[in-house]
């Protein structure tokens, strides 16, 4: 179809986006900047002033890359009935029937007072995901405990809502084929609340 904008295949993690936003341009800025200094005093053959400045260029330029680099490869993505997390290297999958609930909230609203919502995340929604068995500790490291309180996982993403009803529709045919015997309709239930 011409002009329908492709479905992403990538959800990224907004904290980390967040996070290269807040110091990753200033830390680049500061990396350049010292490293032009130090290229001057080098020219002007003042030796310590440049070395002074090109450690300030090499932490500078290494702390911005490092933020980027977890930015770039810090995601969340469904593939072939599962969950795959990534966060830089270290990546887990979460298979969909592990998953209780899934749901997306505000950032504000899912956190419930649980961590502290960064100031440009307010209006950010966030996947909510309820598991029946977590890997709490290992999830934790890999997310960081900001992402995750006990059974549930928050993550703050770019389209939660189009990841959400992806995962929603992989989601309801295999809960109609494990419990077709075993929950009542819904004309049942609701004679059962008369």
């Amino acid at each position: 179809m011409l002009g329908a904008t492709p479905m992403p295949d990538h959800f990224p993690n907004l904290y980390e986006r967040e996070r290269w936003r807040r110091w990753g341009y200033p830390l680049l800025a500061i990396g350049i900047v010292g490293l032009v200094v130090g290229a001057i005093f080098e020219g002007q053959k003042n030796a310590s002033g440049a070395n002074l400045f090109l450690v300030v260029a090499a932490c500078g330029l290494g702390f911005s890359t490092s933020l980027w680099l977890r930015e770039r490869f810090s995601f969340i993505r469904l593939d072939e009935g599962e969950l795959y997390l990534r966060f830089l290297t270290v990546s887990t999958r979460i298979s969909l029937d592990d998953i209780r609930r899934v749901r997306v909230a505000k950032l504000p609203a899912a956190l419930q007072g649980r961590a502290r919502t960064p100031q440009r995340l307010v209006d950010a929604d966030a996947l909510v995901i309820r598991l029946r068995h977590p890997d709490a500790g290992k999830l934790r490291r890999m997310l960081t405990p900001r992402c995750v309180f006990g059974d549930e996982l928050v993550i703050p993403l770019g389209n939660a809502a189009v990841l959400q009803r992806r995962m929603e529709a992989v989601l309801s045919p295999q809960a109609e084929s494990q419990g077709n015997g075993s929950r009542p309709s819904s004309a049942r239930r609701r004679r059962r609340r008369k």
